[in-house]
């Protein structure tokens, strides 16, 4: 390898398709890893490769269910969540409730019976580490509440954004037809700041250009930025759809496609997806029918089950990746008679790729990533206990 030019061999490795097996250069070669560990590599890296998802997480549970991975697998226990805190200090896996995930970090909270407080954590299970976050007041007191984990404001690039200490935490409560909406920053300052807006309803119907998307009714979309924690809202076109009637039966969703803007997905009958886009300098109600998908065709393509009815999926928030939807429908035995597996789907609205999502009947799954920047040592000793290693 030391013929080669080290600007080819930092190209070879930006091609290396798996942050796994990136890791596991870096451990091979110290010429390698050298290139590997330089900020400016590991950035480049992170735009051409997602980093894996490592598993799920399960609300009922909070267990960790590996993904299949082409390096032999993932050790679950390394996922364990046995290091977080509980009463007294003493870890009770019972008393801690998953909220969210988003790259390789999860959001739990827990509730005081004692005092009637609630405590959040945000951790990374791979390096065992978390930062405790006492939420707003109002949090503990009310069941109607939402919690995301967002990107942070200093992340740094390499990490994709977020990082145990760089990263967001929006809270949203409701009253009624009232949302107050919090975010708490950890970084260099640790706040919360408030927000709220009025509206009769909101249905979580998707994510998009960085905005979390509710139907509010009588055509009204309600979005809130992720980062700023500011509302807005636009008006869907009348005459076109039943738009009311879609969000009660769960087909309406909203994506964002990678040329930069907003679609609106409606489930027809039959099995079939219409993808509405917004016209260019148009105004709020200026959307035009972009596709039609013949889902039920195009899932027999790929050889996936397809069985009606089906609906769209909103969460978590982090299983969202720009230009996709996901889909849930029911399998049907072979006399016709419905069962109790669904199964859910991810479809991608301008590629036409579609994967298999884990089992909706178990809860919802919280992806997990590996931590990114690489943990060169923790990673590698994690995916491969018994390997050998070149010193």
């Amino acid at each position: 390898m030391d013929a080669i030019p080290l600007d080819l061999l930092e190209v070879i490795l930006l091609l290396v398709a798996w942050p796994v097996f990136l890791v596991r250069a870096a451990s091979t070669c110290k010429q390698w890893r050298r290139i590997i560990a330089r900020p400016d590599f590991l950035w480049r890296f992170r735009c051409l490769h997602r980093p894996p998802v490592a598993g799920y997480y399960y609300e009922t549970t909070i267990r960790f269910t590996p993904s299949w991975w082409p390096s032999g697998g993932v050790d679950a226990r390394r996922f364990a969540l046995d290091f977080l805190p509980g009463d007294d200090d003493l870890y009770i896996p019972a008393v801690w409730r998953l909220r969210d995930s988003r790259g390789s970090l999860l959001l739990l909270d827990h509730y005081n019976h004692r005092d009637g407080s609630r405590d959040m954590v945000v951790c990374e299970p791979v390096t065992r580490r978390f930062q405790k976050i006492r939420p707003p007041a109002q949090f503990a007191r009310f069941y109607s509440t939402a919690a995301f984990l967002l990107d942070g404001d200093n992340a740094q690039q390499a990490a994709g954004g977020i990082s145990l200490s760089s990263f967001k935490v929006l809270c949203l409560i409701y009253y009624g037809k009232h949302i107050d909406a919090r975010v708490f920053t950890w970084g260099e300052s640790y706040s919360w700041r408030d927000t709220s807006i009025d509206s009769e309803s909101m249905n979580v119907i998707g994510v998009a250009m960085g905005s979390i998307h509710w139907y509010a009714g009588r055509r009204k979309v309600v979005t809130l930025d992720k980062r700023s924690a500011e509302f807005s809202s636009f008006t869907l076109p009348a005459g076109t759809e039943d738009w009311d009637s879609l969000v009660n039966q769960h087909r309406l969703a909203v994506t964002a496609s990678r040329d930069g803007g907003v679609r609106i997905v409606v489930g027809v009958a039959g099995g079939d997806m219409k993808v509405f886009a917004r016209l260019p300098g148009g105004g709020s109600c200026e959307w035009v029918l972009r596709k039609w998908i013949p889902l039920s065709s195009f899932m027999a393509i790929h050889g996936l089950p397809w069985r009606e009815p089906w609906y769209f999926s909103h969460l978590p928030i982090s299983n969202h990746r720009t230009g996709a939807v996901l889909i849930v429908t029911t399998r049907m035995s072979l006399s016709h008679e419905p069962t109790t597996t669904p199964l859910m789907f991810r479809v991608d609205i301008e590629t036409m790729a579609a994967e298999r999502m884990p089992d909706p009947n178990l809860g919802t799954a919280y992806p997990c990533e590996l931590p990114w920047p690489p943990v060169f040592r923790t990673i590698t000793k994690m995916i491969d206990d018994h390997g050998d290693r070149a010193t």
